[in-house]
């Protein structure tokens, strides 16, 4: 996988004009878990990334690939599960639920909804097996960790959790966060912003991971331009 993802800093990769170099992006993540799980990507917004058969007839399982820089004091993971505003609205609509005024049951919406879309697929997809993968990066992008979680987002009983409203504005609240204890630390678990993009962001506790690798460092291979790959691959088709 180290392997893989450096050689999209040839040039091919996501430009990060800070850091003036080339990096990975999420297509790029996606790929090369494909490769390497033997699988293949979806190459759709659909509920997994990449689909690896399940061998003996059995249903493919199913990997959701993330990218998420990592979070302060090694205290938890990230992910930002959906950014459709629209289907968090509709089913807050259905419930006839008012988010600023019934956090504790906009949370269960919340947290439900996601889980439709992984029973919706159960037909196709071997769901009990399929996972989240995280590819997390510090914030100068030099130090990597791949994360495994399985897809269980009942790990801490949704009533159990702590629902409140927040925002800088207090008579116009702009967010709904769901907290949990561990041991004395009070934790942020979820995070839905109503009112920008629609972010639905999970914080799963750094113990909650199935699997980690040890942080990495990408290889830096020579970098070459899109011009000077055509002259590469069909010399002299240029036109003068």
């Amino acid at each position: 996988m180290r392997l893989l993802l450096s050689v999209f800093r040839d040039g091919s990769g996501q430009f990060l004009s800070k850091l003036k170099t080339y990096m990975p992006d999420f297509l790029a993540f996606e790929r090369a878990t494909a490769i390497v799980c033997g699988g293949e990507t979806t190459e759709n917004k659909g509920i997994f990334d990449v689909l690896v058969p399940g061998g003996d007839g059995q249903a493919p399982v199913g990997i959701s690939c993330k990218m998420a820089t990592a979070q302060p004091q090694d205290r938890s993971w990230f992910m930002e599960l959906s950014n459709s505003a629209k289907k968090f609205h509709d089913a807050f609509g259905k419930a006839g639920i008012e988010w600023m005024r019934e956090p504790a049951r906009a949370g269960e919406v919340l947290v439900s909804l996601v889980e439709s879309w992984h029973h919706a697929v159960e037909a196709t997809v071997d769901v009990s097996k399929s996972k989240y993968l995280i590819l997390a990066h510090d914030t100068a992008w030099k130090k990597f960790q791949i994360v495994c979680l399985d897809l269980n987002l009942r790990r801490a009983d949704v009533a159990d959790i702590e629902w409140a409203v927040e925002g800088r504005d207090r008579n116009r609240p702009s967010s709904v966060a769901g907290y949990v204890y561990l041991g004395d630390r009070r934790h942020r678990l979820w995070q839905f912003y109503a009112n920008s993009g629609g972010q639905l962001k999970y914080y799963p506790p750094i113990f909650w991971a199935e699997w980690v690798t040890d942080l990495f460092e990408l290889e830096t291979p020579p970098v070459t331009t899109l011009r000077e790959k055509v002259d590469a691959y069909w010399p002299g088709a240029w036109p003068e």
